[in-house]
């Protein structure tokens, strides 16, 4: 009778180990909504999960707004900076950083731009294809990033680009886009992209998808996660950096609000001195 008890526990022993040994660690996957910030309908995203990035166009009608909203459902914001491609330059909007601009004029515009969104805790680039190919652009880019305490995302919107390589030299955190979402706006395309990202993550254990606010993607994203699926763990962007590049880029951030706020006390007190 001892006998076959403990061959029954055995038996239990080596089965739950086998199915333990079998288990998946979930995917962690990060979606970045870009060109946030100049439709009405931009706004239908905040219904999307909070863990959904939304990487915010400086300067456009809703950016201020969208944020403002954002940051209440403590969803992460990017900064979509405008770069220069290989065509429709004319698409880039305010703000673009160009390649005949010269090097202070390069950075006091980023600089601009990230002021204008100052909760924004990295950027990427909108369009960009020419621009991110460029080494010495790459790097005036990085300069300002690692003051503000920011990290990079490469959309990828070249197969030359060297923004995450030279974000990765120069010890700035950085990630990359693995798939664009929604190129062809149906549920049977986007589908097929989100398994391509599956496939990716079963691999890489962690994903980066970007998508665009457009009304089909919104419905898409909302049906998809109307449910849990264990298989996935959605997280927002910069989750996927190491908790330590997180917290040194908060204390680099923190530090320059409160110099940033010792200034502005300073300019105030001047003024009112001078006023008596």
């Amino acid at each position: 009778m001892n006998a076959r008890l403990n061959s029954l526990i055995l038996t239990l022993i080596i089965t739950l180990q086998s199915t333990q040994g079998f288990a998946k660690e979930p995917i962690q996957l990060a979606i970045v909504l870009d060109d946030i910030g100049n439709s009405q309908h931009d706004l239908q995203a905040l219904k999307l999960p909070p863990e959904i990035t939304f990487a915010i166009l400086p300067y456009t009608p809703l950016s201020k707004k969208i944020a403002q909203l954002a940051l209440k459902q403590d969803r992460e914001l990017l900064l979509h900076v405008p770069m220069e491609a290989k065509s429709h330059n004319e698409k880039l909007g305010k703000g673009a950083l160009m390649l005949n601009m010269q090097e202070s004029e390069f950075k006091a515009e980023l600089h601009k731009a990230l002021h204008y969104l100052p909760d924004a805790t990295g950027i990427n680039n909108h369009m960009g294809s020419t621009l991110t190919e460029h080494a010495t652009q790459m790097q005036w880019t990085m300069d300002v990033l690692n003051k503000e305490g920011l990290y990079f995302l490469d959309s990828r919107t070249t197969a030359q680009t060297i923004a995450e390589s030279t974000a990765r030299i120069l010890g700035i955190p950085a990630l990359r886009r693995h798939v664009f979402l929604d190129n062809i706006k149906t549920s049977e395309a986007m589908e097929r992209q989100f398994q391509q990202a599956i496939t990716i993550g079963e691999r890489n254990i962690s994903v980066v998808i970007i998508a665009h606010p457009y009304p089909e993607t919104i419905q898409f994203l909302a049906d998809k996660f109307k449910q849990v699926n264990i298989q996935i763990e959605l997280v927002s962007l910069q989750e996927l950096l190491p908790q330590s590049a997180r917290l040194a880029m908060a204390k680099k951030r923190n530090e320059r609000q409160q110099a940033s706020n010792t200034i502005i006390s300073q300019t105030v007190n001047n003024q009112t001195k001078q006023i008596q």
